[in-house]
């Protein structure tokens, strides 16, 4: 029987839907325990004694040999089953007692935050009793993740096989899944927040009730785009809805949807989702999940945002949620290190038997990670990136990414440039995949004739109207004729680059320069490879002559690169394309706020402010990510770094440097606003805190 409380939830939900989310705001400076573990339970109606070997002493022995102070359990998982006594769902038929309720207890006996999981995109009890929730393809097909409906019962079923479901509002579903947090939030009176999964799998919903509410809104359904963006919004709302729901209840419990946090060309994203979390989780495992380099860019963006973050990875070693993959102690404390270098609190993934007993090698690897967690986790969480140097966002990976993993290697910090910070930043790179507006284009060239500075890659130089949107020295002529084209560089640019012609696997923009100064000219080859025509193994050679399009152009504070280095990096890794870019910055970036020098390319440098403690902290790491078969990267190697010098130059009066961890006093050099720092001998990190008055 629905309550009283339940009936002014529900009404509460939507007179407050459309009420702006700026409430849900959460202050960056706002702690969130750093040492965090999510423990998946995903467990089949085959296997018997769900939770049969739980005890509240080995439960609560893994989490202190592990150094846990937060832990995400399981009250529903992707089977559809319950581990609590529920009215509302179904409990699994193997569960004799309140799982959750005494992991709950487990928790609160010795400090542990414990906030609650609850699957929504898959659920497949859900999807069985309710097709009618099953998000449709639009043929009207059931939309689900690897499976195959004609497949035997007896065939192998693939990883990661589940029907998507569709909980936007008005359909049922959401309606069920308000019954099942109403009725945990009555249930224990005391909650530390809601975990809620799987809202990125089907970026789009062509069930009936999702139709109902696109045709009111008037979405034409041949447009993908504006479907997608349609469900983008509902899930919006659908969430919403569940944050006040919680609020209603436990007003400081903290809520997270995942993963609209992840910075990409989604309208999971571009509709800012993200919005109505209480923190940015950033689900991840970097040894298969496209590397080492993806969090510093998403750490980055969410603290400028506000908003706290966690940085997710798993002590598995190749995919989410595999029993008996172990990664090594080693690699689970660098990542942890890099976690809180990027400004992070951690949490690390496992998955609980289903007997309920807690694998005690998991926490004694967790734990020696966290141990070092302990020794710096004050000087990451609460900080903030500061640059002068910003790159403007794509939203296409390749582009966005190319750029950044040259940064990274080259050890130039930056921030994400976005309108507000314009006047904060010395030197913008706008990626060869922006496609800028004319409002964007209008606050650039403002802030050009200010003093900015921007480096353009091969597209962007045009406007999402295809005209040339910033006085580059040059006139544009359209994409070269050729395949492929080749890079002679001049004298200004010159620094660790060959000065014959190099190869460019793709060819950049024509463009004649005017006005500009030509830093580079093109060298275009006698024919593209083909059939009729081809030269030796590969790329035909150039010709002898330089073409009379630019390379590389400059007019005055601008200089434009005719070809999409950042893809080209990020596909081939040419480092000569690294070095050029590496050039162009440093001939316009004049005042960066830190540098350093003796740090390998492998190394990754973060500075963080941490305004509340009047200190900047400069952390360093270095373990480099080795291929280990086919796909997966691991840290194995760690090192000793000597001879790296950091300099920081900030109008502030710093008293004090040392290291961390340990506080070792550093002595150091200043002269005007710049601080010279030699940094000590380091394995795997150390961090450089700067105390000013």
């Amino acid at each position: 029987m629905t309550t009283m409380r339940q009936v002014f939830s529900i009404l509460f939900i939507f007179l407050m839907i459309h009420e702006s989310s700026a409430q849900f705001q959460r202050a960056t400076d706002q702690p969130l325990p750093t040492r965090q573990v999510h423990l998946d339970f995903h467990t089949s109606p085959f296997i018997p004694e769900i939770g049969a070997r739980f005890d509240k002493k080995q439960f609560q022995e893994a989490l202190q040999t592990g150094r846990v102070n937060h832990i995400n359990i399981f009250a529903k998982g992707h089977h559809g089953y319950s581990y609590y006594p529920t009215k509302v769902g179904v409990v699994h038929p193997n569960l004799d007692l309140d799982l959750l309720g005494k992991q709950l207890e487990a928790c609160r006996e010795i400090g542990v935050k414990a906030p609650l999981y609850f699957t929504v995109g898959w659920s497949v009890l859900d999807a069985e009793q309710h097709p009618e929730w099953v998000i449709k393809n639009a043929d009207g097909s059931p939309a689900s993740l690897n499976l195959d409906d004609d497949a035997a019962l007896d065939e192998v079923r693939p990883h990661y096989s589940w029907y998507c479901l569709d909980p936007t509002i008005g359909g049922g579903y959401h309606e069920y899944i308000v019954q099942n947090v109403t009725e945990i939030c009555e249930r224990y009176s005391e909650l530390d927040g809601f975990w809620f999964d799987i809202y990125h799998i089907i970026p789009a919903s062509y069930t009936d009730y999702s139709l109902a509410r696109m045709r009111r809104e008037g979405v034409d359904l041949s447009d993908r785009q504006a479907v997608e963006r349609s469900y983008a919004q509902a899930l919006k709302a659908h969430m919403k809805a569940l944050r006040e729901l919680v609020a209603s209840y436990h007003p400081d419990a903290t809520v997270y949807f995942n993963t609209a946090t992840h910075v990409e060309n989604k309208a999971i994203f571009t509709e800012r989702l993200f919005e109505m979390n209480t923190q940015a989780e950033l689900e991840d495992l970097p040894t298969t999940w496209g590397g080492y380099d993806k969090l510093p860019l998403e750490a980055k963006y969410h603290l400028q945002q506000g908003t706290p973050v966690v940085a997710m990875s798993g002590k598995f070693h190749k995919a989410w949620g595999e029993f008996g993959g172990f990664k090594h102690p080693d690699a689970i404390k660098y990542e942890a290190a890099a976690m809180i270098s990027w400004g992070a609190a951690c949490n690390f993934g496992d998955q609980l038997h289903p007997s309920g007993e807690m694998d005690m090698e998991t926490y004694r690897s967790i734990g020696e990670a966290f141990a070092y967690v302990e020794k710096i986790e004050d000087y990451g969480p609460g900080g903030v990136p500061v640059s002068k140097l910003g790159l403007w966002l794509s939203l296409d990976h390749a582009a966005d990414h190319g750029l950044v993993n040259m940064l990274l290697q080259t050890h130039k910090d930056f921030v994400v440039a976005e309108p507000g910070n314009l006047e904060e930043l010395e030197l913008i790179l706008v990626p060869s995949a922006a496609k800028l507006s004319k409002a964007e284009v209008s606050q650039l060239s403002s802030w050009v004739a200010k003093g900015g500075k921007l480096i353009l890659f091969g597209a962007s130089v045009l406007g999402d109207d295809q005209r040339m949107a910033f006085d580059i020295g040059g006139e544009f002529g359209g994409k070269s004729e050729f395949d492929f084209d080749y890079t002679v560089i001049g004298d200004e640019l010159s620094e660790a680059v060959v000065r014959s012609p190099f190869l460019n696997y793709e060819s950049g923009m024509r463009v004649k320069a005017t006005d500009g100064k030509v830093l580079g000219k093109v060298r275009e080859p006698y024919f593209n490879r083909t059939y009729e025509k081809y030269s030796s193994h590969r790329e035909t050679p150039y010709k002898l002559e330089d073409s009379e399009y630019a390379a590389v152009l400059q007019k005055g504070n601008i200089i434009y690169f005719a070809h999409d280095l950042d893809k080209l990096y990020f596909e081939h890794g040419v480092r000569l394309h690294r070095q050029l870019v590496a050039n162009a910055i440093d001939r316009l970036y004049e005042s960066p706020i830190v540098e350093v020098s003796g740090l390998p390319s492998s190394g990754r440098l973060s500075l963080l402010h941490q305004a509340s403690k009047k200190r900047y902290v400069a952390h360093l790491l270095f373990a480099p990510a080795l291929l280990r078969g086919e796909e997966v990267q691991v840290i194995e190697d760690m090192p000793p770094v000597s001879g790296v010098k950091v300099t920081l130059a900030v109008a502030k009066k710093v008293n004090k440097v040392y290291a961390i961890p340990g506080e070792r006093s550093l002595a150091f050099t200043q002269l005007g606003s710049t601080i010279e720092v030699e940094v000590p001998k380091f394995s795997m990190h150390t961090g450089v805190v700067f105390e000013y008055e």
